[in-house]
C-alpha cells in the first residue's frame, strides 16, 4: 500500500494565487525534506490560469504590490490552531478591527509576520536571474497619507529596504491640495499577476501537481467528484486523505462550508500603457476610494482604484472608469508627459514646469484625451474579503468515499479539512506565508 497521501485544494471559481502557492508549498517541503510525507496534490477549480478573464477571476485583476496594511511588531511567535474556538480566541485577541481593514491603528502581529514572510520569498524569486524575475518589478513606491504620521510612533512598514518619512518640504502644492500630509518612501516589488500566475501554474505541474477543471457545490462530494473527472482521463481514482480550502469568495455558498462571514469587496482598475513609469504611489482618498499607480515590468501601469462591498456589477462601470483617471492624473502627471517619454524610477515630482498643466489653455479634458492612447483595458474584480479576518484553521468533514474499481460511493469517511480563505486585497502579499501556515496545520493532521 502506498504511504503517499492524497491532498485535493479546492479553488472553486478560479485557480488563484491561494490555492496555486499553498499546492506548491506542500510539495516543495516534502521534496526538501526526507522525513516529510509524501504528497499528491490536486487542485480543484472551474476556471485557469489560461481561461478568458470574468469579474469571479480576482486573482488576475488584482494589481498587485506587495505594500503591507498589517501593524504590529511582526516578532510574535506562530500561532496555529486546530479548532474554531482557539482561532477565534487568538484572533479576536490580536485584532481589534476587521482583518480585511486597511486601518492602521490597531496591532496585527500574526498577519505582519505572515506578509513579512511573503515579501522576502518574493524578493528573492525577483532577483536578476532567477526564472521567475520576469514575473516582478523592483521599484521605489511612496505612500502619502492624509494625517500626520504620529510622532514617536514606529511606522508600520518600517522594515522595507529603505525606508524613510518624507520630509514635510517635499509635500507639493499639488499634493497639499489633495490632502496629503505625510508620506514614506520605500522599496518594494510589483507582481504581473497574469505572468505570475502562468509562472506559478507552471511551477506546480514540475513539482508534479496536477490542476483538474471542476467543481463542487458540496464539501462532501470531494472525492467522488475528483474520481469522475480522473477517470475521464483515464486516471485510477484515489482515496483523498485532506482537503484545503482555498475557495475565497465561494467559501460563502461552498456547501458544508457556507461562511456567512465573507463578503465581496468589489475594485475596478485601468490599465494603461506607460513603460517610462517605473515607481509607484497611493494616496488614500475616503469614502471607499483609494488611489495607486503600480508598474508592472511588462510596461503596462494599473491605476486604481475603489473598495466597495457587496457590489457584483460584472462589467466596468464608464464613470467610476473616469473617476479613477481623474485621480491618477492628479497623482502621476507623469502619464502625459509634454516632452517624449523618459523612463523614472524615482518618485520625483513632476520635472516640468508645471504651469503647463496648471495653464487654462491645458483642461482636465484635454489630460484625459491624451490618456486614451495608452489605454490597454478597464477591469473589475470582487475580492474575497472576511469580517472577523483571514481564516487559516485545521477541522474535520464528512466526505463520501468511493470503491476505486467502480468509482461507487461506498461509504462515508472523516479527513480533515485546512481552510485557507478571506484574504480580501492581500492575497498577493500574504500568499507565501498563509501557505506556509496551512502545511503546517496539514501536516500536524496527517501526523495526528
Amino acid at each position: 500500500m502506498s504511504n503517499t497521501k492524497h491532498v485535493v485544494i479546492l479553488g472553486a471559481a478560479h485557480t488563484g494565487v491561494a490555492g496555486l502557492t499553498t499546492a506548491i508549498s506542500i510539495l516543495d517541503k516534502a521534496n526538501r525534506s526526507p522525513s516529510s510525507a509524501k504528497y499528491s496534490v490536486i487542485v480543484l477549480a472551474s476556471q485557469l490560469p489560461t481561461d478568458p478573464k470574468s469579474i469571479g477571476y480576482t486573482s488576475h485583476w488584482a494589481g498587485a504590490h506587495h505594500v503591507s496594511h498589517a501593524t504590529g511588531t511582526g516578532n510574535s511567535p506562530i500561532i496555529l490552531v486546530s479548532s474554531s474556538i482557539d482561532f477565534w480566541r487568538y484572533w479576536i485577541a490580536r485584532t481589534a478591527v476587521d482583518g480585511n481593514s486597511d486601518s492602521n491603528s490597531s496591532e496585527h502581529p500574526e498577519q505582519l509576520a505572515i506578509d513579512q514572510e511573503t515579501f522576502n520569498t518574493m524578493w528573492a524569486l525577483s532577483e536578476p536571474g532567477n526564472e521567475a524575475e520576469i514575473c516582478f518589478l523592483r521599484i521605489e513606491q511612496v505612500e502619502y497619507y492624509q494625517e500626520e504620521i504620529p510622532e514617536g510612533k514606529e511606522h508600520h512598514l518600517r522594515w522595507y529596504p529603505n525606508f524613510r518619512i518624507l520630509l514635510p518640504e517635499s509635500l507639493t502644492p499639488d499634493l497639499r491640495s489633495q490632502g496629503v500630509r505625510s508620506g514614506v518612501s520605500l522599496s518594494t516589488l510589483t507582481i504581473d499577476t497574469p505572468v505570475y500566475l502562468s509562472y506559478l501554474f507552471e511551477r506546480l505541474e514540475k513539482a508534479g501537481g496536477k490542476v483538474i477543471k471542476g467543481h463542487v457545490d458540496h464539501i462532501r462530494d470531494v472525492e467522488t467528484q475528483i474520481n469522475y473527472l480522473l477517470q475521464a482521463q483515464g486516471t485510477n481514482s484515489i482515496y483523498v486523505d485532506a482537503i484545503i480550502n482555498c475557495t475565497g469568495l465561494g467559501a460563502r455558498t461552498l456547501g458544508g462550508v457556507e461562511d456567512s462571514n465573507v463578503y465581496a469587496l468589489r475594485g475596478q482598475t485601468v490599465v494603461l500603457r506607460a513603460p517610462w513609469i517605473r515607481f509607484g504611489r497611493t494616496i488614500s482618498s475616503g469614502d471607499d476610494l483609494w488611489t495607486y499607480i503600480i508598474p508592472r515590468r511588462s510596461g503596462d501601469v494599473v491605476v486604481g482604484g475603489t473598495k466597495v462591498a457587496d457590489d457584483y456589477h460584472p462589467s466596468p462601470r464608464p464613470e467610476i472608469t473616469l473617476d479613477i483617471l481623474t485621480r491618477g492624473l492628479k497623482l502621476c502627471p507623469e502619464f502625459v508627459e509634454v516632452d517624449p517619454p523618459i523612463v523614472t524610477t524615482t518618485n520625483m515630482r513632476f520635472s516640468h514646469d508645471e504651469s503647463e498643466l496648471d495653464s487654462e489653455s491645458i483642461t482636465l479634458d484635454d489630460l484625459l484625451e491624451q490618456i486614451k492612447p495608452i489605454m490597454v483595458e478597464e477591469g473589475c474584480g470582487l475580492r474575497p474579503a472576511r469580517r472577523g479576518g483571514v481564516r487559516i484553521e485545521r477541522g474535520d468533514v464528512e466526505i463520501d468515499s468511493v470503491d476505486g474499481s467502480s468509482g461507487k460511493k461506498v461509504h462515508k469517511k472523516t479527513v480533515p479539512i485546512i481552510h485557507n480563505y478571506g484574504h480580501s486585497g492581500s492575497g498577493y502579499q500574504s500568499s507565501w506565508g498563509s501557505s506556509n501556515r496551512a502545511v503546517r496545520l496539514l501536516e500536524e493532521a496527517i501526523a495526528s
